[in-house]
């Protein structure tokens, strides 16, 4: 997965689907959290105050290789791995340092067409993984 993460078309997205939980929220927008910031927020444009904080992995987790189902990859379209871009769910709690990422279900963009799915990857991946720094 090597699409960046700064390319200026990747603002706003279109969520295949939404995001477990919230299934009726597809368009989303990209924001930076701030320009010295590793985090970006996941904002819902179809519900107002419904967003997410978001990291690539390779900031906590440079060695997270997660395999993309076949079908995953086809209803996204995505047919070269270097047009996929994965960010991970950040959940933060009342204590920042024990923040966790959820690797198990990472959500995979589209680098070009902007479409994106939250997607459950193979293998033994942990839902609440602590941030490594």
């Amino acid at each position: 997965m090597s699409a960046v993460l700064t390319e200026p078309d990747l603002l706003e997205l279109a969520m295949v689907g939404g995001l477990a939980g919230f299934s009726t929220a597809e368009r989303y927008a990209l924001v930076e959290v701030s320009s010295t910031s590793p985090f970006f927020r996941l904002c819902s444009l179809d519900q107002p105050g419904l967003d997410f904080l978001v990291v690539p992995p390779a900031v906590f987790f440079p060695d997270y290789a997660p395999e993309i189902d076949d079908a995953s990859a086809a209803r996204l379209g995505l047919s070269d791995a270097d047009d996929a871009l994965l960010l991970l769910v950040v959940t933060v709690g009342e204590d920042p340092a024990s923040a966790t990422a959820n690797l198990m279900a990472p959500i995979v963009i589209h680098a070009r067409t902007r479409q994106a799915a939250q997607v459950i990857v193979e293998g033994t991946w942990p839902l609440r993984a602590p941030l490594r720094g």
